[in-house]
């Protein structure tokens, strides 16, 4: 009888029984932001040690009723090998006596020639652990210390090892031709809206502030507020809303804090607190939070209005030379922004391609698997956070715990699965349909990658970032494919 041992996540080589290590488990940008990815290149430890730890449990205890087993016996030992979920497995394996007096006779000779104690000839004293190191002759993970208690070198031992392996991938129906809606993110009259609110940012820019008298808060205004926003449901605090004597410009509230929240304040006057319900909207990023109902406390402690110069051409020349006046100036930021929404609109396409990918995927994601993509996302947005100075290098490292990490990861299972089922099927998709990379276009990925680094002065595994130059790669190549082989119906943008 063989045991399947392929696929294996994690694990090593027990008692002659060979399994695979683990597969690769970085996500899938979307093509607009491969070059903002980080990449998770480092020296020192590797990532097939860190799974060999983490995907690997040497325990005592029973599972749940297994939904498969296979036994096998050879040269003394038992195996017996159970199917605990579908991607999970558990070994059990009873070693005969003859071979733990073997291994233990094997460790006494090994520590006679290392083992020294003052006033003895060598091992002459009292071998420390030898229990564990003749158990650990043929078991890589850790040991516990019952296992070290109940081995006896005159007695068979038993112990079990449980590990993940590559889980089977299904597609609820075929990817191809599949049909993906996808709401335009802006269009002409939208645009021609925010090139109108960008010019009328450029006058604030050019005029001044007048304090407010006798009136409540009008949009257009700007204001100093106290502003705190928490869930509705679970009272959890959105991390960094908590803002105090913070300005704020009405008409660029919904970006500066959260869409509505300038159009709720209306009437507000100087020493007025006021909580503002308002729901998320679909298009939320965070994706996560969409839809989340959130309570918004704001206090206005001090209230101004624009006193705002005229838009003419010396302005507009002022403000873009040689845009020759006011209409050349909205012509030419009109342009921009159409270039800004086509560019929007297309990622928003690949977005949405992802998306149904994903949810056509089905397959049982290994906690090993989620534990692995969850840390590197979260190094990524450690390391993105203190690039864009949004958190120190203290507060990073205070960050950088594994009780931080494992919180992370519960509270975005549903993401980081996601992540691995979109890789799992890019991955399938891109071999399924022939899809190819040239090893140019591998070396020039690489080049650059590695570029930064050594501009950056930052050591990198030379290795992993080749692997992940491969993988930032694939995903243009896959979306181009899905783009052409899928029926894509642009919906007009929301008012």
């Amino acid at each position: 009888m063989h045991l399947s041992m392929d696929g294996v996540i994690g694990a090593r080589h027990c008692h002659g029984l060979p399994v695979k290590r683990s597969v690769a488990t970085a996500s899938f940008a979307s093509p607009s932001h491969l070059r903002r990815r980080l990449h998770q290149a480092k020296q020192g430890e590797t990532r097939q040690a860190q799974r060999c730890r983490r995907a690997v449990q040497v325990s005592a205890t029973i599972a749940e009723a297994p939904v498969e087993v296979q036994k096998v016996s050879q040269d003394g030992y038992e195996v017996t090998q159970e199917s605990l979920s579908e991607s999970r497995r558990r070994i059990i394996v009873t070693a005969p006596a003859k071979h733990c007096l073997k291994a233990w006779r094997k460790m006494i000779k090994q520590a006679r020639k290392t083992v020294k104690t003052p006033g003895f000839r060598d091992m002459k004293s009292e071998v420390v652990s030898l229990s564990a190191d003749a158990i650990s002759e043929s078991i890589e993970p850790e040991l516990t210390d019952e296992m070290v208690q109940a081995f006896d070198v005159a007695k068979p031992f038993t112990y079990q090892l449980v590990f993940d392996i590559q889980p089977t991938l299904r597609w609820k129906q075929p990817y191809q031709g599949m049909k993906v809606e996808v709401t335009a993110v802006g269009d002409d009259e939208s645009d021609r809206a925010k090139v109108a609110q960008e010019i009328m940012q450029v006058r604030k820019k050019k005029g001044g502030l007048k304090v407010v008298q006798g009136r409540g808060l009008q949009l257009g205004d700007a204001a100093l507020i106290d502003f705190d926003a928490k869930r509705s449901d679970t009272g959890e605090e959105f991390a960094g809303a908590k803002r105090r004597k913070t300005h704020m410009d009405t008409d660029s509230a919904d970006m500066q804090f959260l869409p509505g929240v300038g159009e709720k304040m209306i009437g507000m006057k100087v020493g007025e607190s006021r909580q503002i319900q308002l729901t998320l909207p679909d298009n939320f990023e965070p994706a996560p939070l969409r839809g989340v109902d959130v309570t918004c406390t704001v206090s206005v402690t001090e209230l101004f209005e624009y006193d705002l110069p005229e838009l003419d051409d010396d302005l507009a020349e002022e403000v873009a030379p040689g845009s020759r006046g006011v209409q050349g100036l909205q012509t030419q930021l009109l342009r921009m922004q159409n270039a800004k929404t086509a560019q929007d609109n297309e990622e928003a396409v690949d977005e949405a391609l992802m998306e149904t990918v994903v949810h056509l995927a089905q397959c049982d994601v290994p906690y090993s698997m989620v534990k692995e993509m969850g840390q590197q996302e979260y190094q990524a947005r450690l390391h993105t956070a203190q690039a864009k100075r949004e958190i120190t290098y203290e507060q990073v490292m205070q960050l950088a715990t594994a009780e931080s990490l494992e919180n992370w990861t519960q509270k975005n299972l549903e993401m980081l699965q996601g992540l691995i089922k979109r890789q799992m099927a890019f991955e399938h998709i891109f071999a399924a349909e022939g899809l190819t990379l040239s090893d140019a276009e591998i070396q020039q990925e690489y080049d650059e990658a590695a570029r930064d680094f050594i501009e950056q002065k930052q050591e990198f595994d030379a290795d992993r970032l080749r692997e992940q130059a491969t993988e930032m790669l694939k995903a243009p190549k896959i979306i181009k494919w899905l783009r052409d082989n899928c029926e894509i119906t642009m919906l007009p943008a929301r008012a």
